[in-house]
This record gives structure tokens, sequence and C-alpha cells, in this order.
């Protein structure tokens, strides 16, 4: 075949997956029109109710009609029923509840609904059930949808600071680590939490308590890693106290331990950041410089 003729099927090619695509198009904006005409005629008869994602017409049909379009379908309910959150907060109105479980069950898997819930249904202080419903949903999410790091991410947020939940707190924010995609500031706050000082005995009694009380093998190894990190913390600090008692100051990075002859050696992150000597003489991780991350699995 010469060139003319290859370049005169690359363009027909071409031309066809333009089609294929246009008709696609089409096809999804005719099923929102099917959608929108249907919730019209039916909120028509419902004068004293007020419109929502949830009225009229159920999941099970907009699945059927849909022919595969579950995620563009429930991303156009979803524009819609977000703002609701609002009447939720300032308002104690909580039709946003049915309009996002609306939303999740024409397509299960779009996570940021869960998502969006879990961070912010929370701030709805006139609803009894903000708290335990977030999270509820969010579990639901961590089961249905897509991976998405910020269901988990956020739910450890609820725990911690709604809750005062330490332990599932702990274990969200190590679900969100291993999520694909999380950005790096995510994945920092996440592998990190609960490592200072004043916290790590308790944070160390806790992943003992998840390690010991799980039969999931992955979850005891994942929990025993964040035990042996913690228990580096104890051996640097003690070994910072032997170097200030030796030489009469702070070291000044943990090479200072090595070459002064208190360690052999600085062992490494299971997580992959750089141990270092704060001011006051204690160990850390260095936050700000670039880590291999490495997320025992």
């Amino acid at each position: 075949m010469d060139h003319g003729l290859l370049h005169f099927h690359d363009l027909f090619q071409k031309k066809i997956k333009m089609k294929k695509f246009f008709i696609k198009a089409t096809i999804l904006i005719l099923l929102l029109a099917v959608v929108v005409l249907f919730q019209a005629g039916y909120d028509a008869t419902q004068p004293t109710i007020a419109p929502s994602a949830s009225s009229g017409i159920s999941p099970d049909f907009i699945r059927a009609v849909d022919m595969g379009f579950d995620a563009g379908v429930g991303s156009f309910f979803w524009i819609g029923t977000m703002p609701e959150i609002i009447d939720a907060i300032l308002g104690g109105k909580m039709e946003y509840l049915a309009d996002e479980r609306y939303v999740n069950a024409v397509d299960p898997k779009l996570s940021y609904p869960y998502a969006f819930t879990v961070i912010t249904l929370p701030a709805a202080s006139s609803y009894a059930g903000r708290v335990t419903d977030a999270l509820a949903i969010g579990e639901q999410g961590i089961q249905n949808a897509d991976p998405d790091w910020r269901i988990p991410y956020y739910m450890a947020a609820d725990y911690f600071l709604e809750l005062k939940d330490d332990k599932n707190a702990l274990w969200y924010y190590n679900l969100a680590a291993r999520m694909p995609g999380i950005p790096d500031y995510a994945l920092r706050f996440s592998l990190n939490f609960g490592i200072r000082s004043s916290e790590r005995q308790k944070t160390e009694d806790l992943w003992a308590t998840i390690r010991d009380s799980s039969n999931d093998q992955d979850t005891k190894e994942r929990a025993q890693a964040y035990i042996d990190r913690l228990e580096i913390f104890d051996y640097l600090d003690t070994a910072s106290k032997m170097y200030q008692t030796k030489y009469g100051k702070i070291p000044t990075s943990t090479d200072a331990l090595v070459t002064g002859g208190i360690v052999p050696a600085i062992p490494e992150d299971p997580f992959g950041f750089t141990f270092i000597i704060n001011r006051d003489g204690t160990s850390g991780i260095n936050t700000t410089s670039s880590f291999s991350a490495v997320v025992p699995q």
C-alpha cells in the first residue's frame, strides 16, 4: 500500500471514530433530555414538593434506559444535588441525603458524592446523625466506588476531629495512603499522623491493638510496619540523649549520631522518609524534602 493510500486509510479511520463519538454524545444528550422531561412531568403533578433528583424516576429505570451511561447521568443529577448541602448546613433541610443516595444508586462507582458528603455533612449541626451518616456513606463509597483517596482521608478527619477517635483515624489515614492518585501532601500527612513525640506511645499502642485484633495477615503486617517505625523514633531519641550526655550538646543531624560513635548506622524508614534530629533533640522526619514513598503493602 503506497503512502497516498495509507493517508487516505488513516483519514477514513479518524472519520469513523469521530462519527461514533458524535453518535454516543447525541444519545447521551437525548437520554438526559428524556430524564428531564420525565422529571418535569412529575414535578408538574407535585407542586407542593420541592423538585429533587430522587423524585419520580427510579434508579433502576435510569440504568435500564441510559445504555451504559450511568456515570454521565449520575454526574448530571449530582450537579443539581450538590448545592442542597447548603440547605442542610444552614437550614437543617435534609433533602440532600435522599438525593445523594439516589445519585449513587444510579452510579455506585461515582466517588465524588461519597467524598463530598463525608467532608461536608458533619457541618450540618442541627442534624443529629450528621457524623454517623457521613461515615456510613463513606463506608459505602469505599465498598462500591472507584478508588478515591479522598473518601478514607475525609473519614479519618471525621473520626479524629468530630469523634476524637484516634484509632479509627489512624486506620483510615492508612487506607488513604494506599489509594492510587493520592497527592503528595495528603500522603505525607497520612503516613505521619500521630508521630509527634508526645503522641507516639499512644499511637504505637493503637497500632498494636489493630495488629493483635485482626485476623487479616496484610493488616497485621501493615500495623507492624507502623510499630517498627515508632520504635525507630524511640531508638533515635535514646541515641540523641546519649550524644548530649557524651558531648554536652544536641546533635545537629542523625549523621552526627553515627560519626560520634553513638549508633553504627541510621535505620531506614519503612515509609521512605528521612529521619532528622529536631532542635529540641527529639527525632522526627523531614516532611519537606522528597521521599521514596515506600508504602508497605
